[in-house]
């Protein structure tokens, strides 16, 4: 009896460590971005609104000309 739990015990390891790990490096992107987006709102800069960052205005309207 023992040795089934302990084969039951190392399924459940083998099956949720790829899960574990896919979470944390997801949380980390994600802590990640948002810090940045902080960063970036305190500092002022472009591209507040999301991603990609805008064009200045001069750069479209020229470039859409004949």
């Amino acid at each position: 009896m023992r040795e089934a739990s302990a084969y039951n015990s190392s399924i459940y390891l083998m099956v949720g460590t790829p899960y574990l790990l896919l979470g944390a490096f997801g949380f980390y992107v994600y802590r990640g971005l948002k810090k940045n987006r902080a960063a970036r709102a305190a500092a002022g800069g472009p591209g507040m609104e999301g991603f990609p960052c805008p064009l200045p205005s001069t750069a479209v309207s020229s470039s859409l000309q004949p």
